[in-house]
């Protein structure tokens, strides 16, 4: 194993002193022409790296990364848990002068996240966690970025045309594709699935109308069972309050399977208590609503995405550009585990 080498020893091997190895390190000074070439050649061949964790250290210098993420609508809720991972990781690295500043938007708002993402602008960060929950407002946040080089990591979902040093996420046209898999295992042909977007602003919802590419590419791909899909969008608050969504399942004689595209499958869930045959379901992510519903076969399958990991994650990757100075993979994928009653609770705290 090769030995560490320290600033002290290429200054013996250079017969000089450590201020000059470390006016060359750091280009600082007048140092010879021939001092400099034999000090380079030194840290080159003997592959000197210097010691930025104790570099940091030793500046005290604070540096801010920022998250902006929907706001959670409690501890329980699917966006508690990648602020739990950006808190853990912070925390971890709060010795090397990381500091946390957190903006929340609602989903349902747009203009919410403009207004969070001003302040966070104004706040001047080192460093962005961005969850690009509407496309529209996430592309213009993160062509001001650019413009200031202010280096960002995507949570939960990718933009391709935004320009992140790094993103992490679940393959969300393969989930889709696995939900659809799932679903077809225990249906006979030409049944009727029901696949349901909880969203005010579908279009906006990049992540989700990938699940729905998947989800279909998987169909099309088994064409000769001839089921039959049918497309819902529907808002949280529709479910909650009114009866629009029930009324529009009546319509349906027979209802075979259905396929919720994110957390919220425990509002559709409830939906079928009344039912004598309940379709199979399949939705997102171990919130406890969901997980009950599981535990009483009135969920079959959640696909979890794991978002204390991504959360955490991505604020390690952060921390390697910013302070580590290494290069950081731009793309990371997390599991797509598929979860059971039988299962659940070997996912639970992970």
């Amino acid at each position: 194993m090769k030995k560490n080498i320290r600033i002290l020893d290429i200054a013996l091997k250079a017969g000089v002193s450590i201020g000059t190895v470390d006016r060359v390190l750091h280009n600082r000074g007048e140092v010879s022409t021939e001092t400099r070439d034999r000090i380079l050649k030194i840290i080159q061949d003997s592959d000197y790296r210097p010691n930025i964790l104790a570099s940091s250290l030793a500046s005290k210098k604070i540096i801010t990364i920022a998250s902006l993420t929907p706001k959670a609508s409690g501890k329980d809720s699917f966006w508690a848990k990648p602020q739990e991972g950006i808190e853990k990781a912070v925390e971890e690295m709060y010795q090397y002068g990381i500091r946390l500043q957190a903006y929340h938007f609602k989903m349902e708002d747009p203009a919410s996240f403009t207004r969070e993402a001003d302040k966070l602008l104004a706040s001047t960060p080192d460093g962005i966690l961005l969850a690009p929950w509407g496309k529209r407002e996430s592309l213009q946040f993160t062509q001001l970025l650019d413009e200031r080089s202010l280096p960002y990591v995507f949570i939960d979902s990718n933009l391709s045309e935004a320009n992140p040093i790094s993103f992490i996420v679940q393959d969300s046209v393969q989930s889709g594709f696995l939900a659809a898999k799932l679903i077809d295992y225990g249906i006979a042909p030409k049944s009727n699935i029901l696949m349901i977007h909880i969203t005010k602003d579908l279009q906006n919802a990049n992540h989700l109308l990938q699940r729905e590419t998947g989800f279909l590419n998987y169909f099309e791909s088994v064409s000769q069972k001839s089921h039959r899909i049918i497309k819902m969008e529907v808002s949280a608050d529709d479910i909650i309050r009114t009866a629009s969504l029930n009324t529009s399942i009546a319509k349906v004689d027979v209802i075979d399977a259905v396929f919720v595209t994110n957390s919220k499958v425990h509002l559709v869930a409830r939906l079928f208590d009344s039912y004598e045959v309940r379709p199979k379901i399949i939705g997102y992510d171990l919130i406890p609503k969901n997980i009950d519903l599981l535990q009483h076969d009135k969920i079959d399958f959640l696909l979890n995405q794991n978002p204390e990991k991504q959360g955490f994650v991505a604020t390690n990757i952060l921390f390697d550009q910013l302070v580590r100075k290494e290069k950081v993979n731009k793309s990371n994928y997390t599991a797509i585990d598929i979860i059971t009653k039988e299962n659940f609770k070997y996912y639970i705290g992970i």
